[in-house]
């Protein structure tokens, strides 16, 4: 069953055109990841689905029933039961913890008991029962990221939406609460929708994620999919480190490239030019490669070293554990790449 659909959505600001016909479903129980860079229109569509914003046109769905078509809104923001976890996380400051979580609730017309036994069932979910009478300023930052997603989840939404929730967290708190997201957002359920710019994120995260530029969705896939299959330039190059070359295709499945003549599927193209993407660790060096090239750069990178390496009037990045000088002349082997 899919919990959210969202077909062709166009929102325009000021006269531009900021989200350009967004396509995309999300299967009941997973998280769908909105990558991009910041501008790109995945907050907009966020919005959108939240109801905050009005579409100008396109269709959401949740739980396939329909939400909004074109400016016309057929289910109102507060009966699509969405729960949001925002950048700023918007907690109040002068409720506890308790308190706080239990706002929603409130507004919902829960009784007392049952808000108590939710409550108490969300702050276990979240390991933060001794929190429960604290206020929002005696707590960490990853405290506070915890608040607002168990305020977030208490009352069972039909869809938890997050805008960029650990892009204020130092890196090592950051790891931790990603790990936490998914052990919550797994134990509940809750299909989610999670925009962020942060890669690592994207893939720790995320069951699928769309790749978003200026306000197209460049690919949708699996993280192994987009990080290894990109179908277009512009995510080859945005998602993760790669080396793209300059090819000419000189029949069905053969390539020149500045190291001779390959042999590789070329999308049935026949002639004309393309490019080749690999990634850094797809190189290896190796005493028996075709290829061969002159170290021009090292870089430490604690178990490994990044090589910036000049070979047949181009320059490539590779990865290695041993420690070679700069200036040493190398043979590698190019093991995987994709044709674009």
């Amino acid at each position: 069953m899919k919990s959210l659909q969202v077909n062709q959505l166009v929102k325009t600001f000021d006269k531009k055109e900021i989200v350009k016909g967004i396509s995309f479903d999300v299967e009941k129980g997973q998280i769908l990841t909105l990558l991009g860079q910041s501008g790109c229109g995945k907050t907009t569509t966020l919005r959108m689905i939240a109801g905050i914003e009005i579409p100008d046109c396109g269709e959401i769905y949740i739980d396939e029933k329909l939400a909004s078509r074109n400016k016309k809104i057929c289910i109102s923001q507060k009966e699509r039961n969405i729960g949001m976890v925002f950048q700023d996380l918007a907690l109040w400051p002068h409720m506890t913890v308790y308190e706080n979580i239990e706002f929603g609730l409130k507004a919902n017309g829960i009784r007392r008991d049952e808000r108590r036994k939710k409550i108490e069932e969300v702050l276990q979910c979240i390991n933060m029962q001794k929190y429960a009478r604290a206020y929002p300023q005696t707590l960490s930052g990853g405290q506070k990221q915890l608040v607002a997603i168990a305020r977030s989840i208490v009352t069972r939404p039909r869809l938890l939406l997050m805008d960029e929730p650990l892009s204020n967290i130092d890196v090592k708190l950051r790891q931790d609460i990603r790990q936490e997201i998914k052990r919550i957002q797994q134990e509940t359920n809750i299909t989610t929708l999670y925009v962020t710019h942060d890669q690592e994120d994207a893939f720790f995260l995320s069951n699928r994620i769309a790749v978003i530029n200026e306000g197209k969705i460049e690919q949708i896939g699996s993280p192994e999919e987009i990080y290894f299959s990109p179908e277009s330039l512009f995510v080859a190059q945005f998602v993760g480190e790669s080396n793209c070359i300059d090819v000419k295709i000189t029949g069905k499945d053969r390539l020149l490239t500045p190291w001779g003549g390959f042999v590789h599927p070329t999308n049935k193209l026949t002639t004309g030019t393309a490019k080749i993407l690999f990634r850094p660790h797809q190189v290896k060096i190796d005493l028996d490669g075709r290829c061969e090239g002159k170290i021009v750069k090292r870089d430490f990178m604690g178990e490994w070293f990044r090589y910036h390496v000049s070979s047949s009037g181009v320059e490539i990045v590779l990865y290695d554990e041993n420690n070679y000088d700069v200036g040493k002349y190398i043979k590698f082997s190019i093991n995987k790449m994709v044709t674009i």
